[in-house]
């Protein structure tokens, strides 16, 4: 049950949840681990506070319903009415458009809400899946030279993020601010330990970040091959060493993939991920 109820923000209803209510919220994050990664980083750096790491939003107390904005759009708990309440909310709040992203369900019912007032996606990813690693990796598929970047390395990680960026998301990452956003994004990563790279005469060839950790998953994402090193193994390689460095410290790793991408998805099961939540992703 929700500890003590917070004042109404206003929100149609919803509000932010409030300093009483963090047992109900990580009781919430603790139900389903491996999609509140990014709202459990938060929780475990400075509670249920809003602040410029995110803030906590919910339609009745976290028992009922729970919402997550971050840098992205993150539902975790409630029903169509209280994701299309929430969405609503999020949408006044006027901190979009950002991605929206989660179980396919939650992320359906947050869109239509949302899409009222912030227009059509760019992209809807509808059919994803969350995959995880529950057995431990094989040694014998881990890449060796795999490691964290360091700051050091910054413009070979950029030319190799911004390669992965255009790939993925078919748009130029340094088209909006003249790029600044994503260079300061790329050195946070760097700085942080969170860009794991393999390098050759000077050149990535592979990379992935780790973008979310809490207390038992890390989450990685914006896993990449250099385009002339493909299909020889560095994908579930490079993938491997990043998992097993996870597994050293007792975290759970998990990953993101599109249904459609039928080389990412067998490269992920050759590592032993297994499909576990299905999910999507809205683009904007």
């Amino acid at each position: 049950m929700t500890d003590t109820a917070a004042p109404g923000t206003g929100l149609g209803g919803c509000r932010e949840v409030g300093p009483g209510e963090s047992r109900a919220v990580l009781e919430v994050l603790g139900a389903d681990p491996l999609v509140s990664t990014p709202a459990a980083e938060k929780f475990a750096s400075t509670g249920v506070a809003a602040g410029a790491d995110g803030r906590f939003l919910t339609f009745g107390g976290p028992d009922r319903s729970l919402l997550f904005v971050g840098n992205s759009v993150l539902p975790l708990r409630g029903d169509a009415s209280d994701h299309r309440a929430l969405g609503q909310a999020v949408a006044g709040l006027g901190l979009g458009p950002m991605s929206v992203h989660g179980r396919r369900d939650q992320v359906a019912a947050v869109w239509s809400a949302l899409s009222e007032r912030w227009g059509g996606a760019r992209e809807y990813r509808e059919h994803q899946f969350l995959m995880a690693l529950t057995v431990p990796v094989d040694p014998t598929l881990v890449l060796e030279g795999i490691r964290p970047a360091t700051l050091e390395e910054f413009e070979p990680v950029l030319t190799a993020a911004a390669a992965m960026y255009r790939e993925e998301l078919r748009s130029d990452p340094f088209a909006v601010g003249s790029g600044i956003p994503f260079r300061r994004r790329v050195a946070r990563s760097l700085s942080r330990g969170k860009t794991w790279v393999g390098i050759d005469d000077g050149e990535v060839i592979f990379k992935a970040d780790v973008a979310a950790v809490s207390s038992n998953v890390a989450q990685i994402q914006g896993v990449w091959v250099h385009r002339d090193r493909r299909d020889a193994g560095l994908g579930s390689g490079g993938t491997a060493a990043v998992c097993a460095a996870l597994q050293s410290r007792g975290l759970t790793p998990s990953l993101v993939v599109n249904a459609s991408n039928g080389a990412a998805r067998s490269a992920y099961r050759r590592v032993g991920m297994t499909d576990a939540v299905d999910y999507a992703t809205v683009l904007l």
